[in-house]
């Protein structure tokens, strides 16, 4: 089943938690997330407060590190 994702500005840990949770599900449904889910939430990534940026990275690395490669050339290797 396909899965909206929307684009947004992280404005609370809540955010970048659901956030999490959608990447995670799409990696576990597809194997990988699409263009436009990698898209968005590099945008998402790109336009978030830096507290909520590394939030995110620390999350990813714990929870879904599979993940990572998505944001490396975006800061998440560093």
């Amino acid at each position: 089943m396909a899965r909206t994702i929307s684009v947004l500005k992280w404005e609370s840990e809540q955010d970048v938690d659901n956030a999490i949770h959608a990447i995670k599900a799409e990696i576990d449904e597809q194997g990988g997330l699409t263009q436009d889910t990698e898209r968005a939430m590099q945008h998402s990534f790109l336009v978030a407060d830096p507290v909520l940026t590394n939030y995110f990275l620390r999350v990813i690395r714990e929870q879904v590190p599979e993940a990572l490669r998505y944001f490396e050339e975006r800061g998440g290797g560093a």
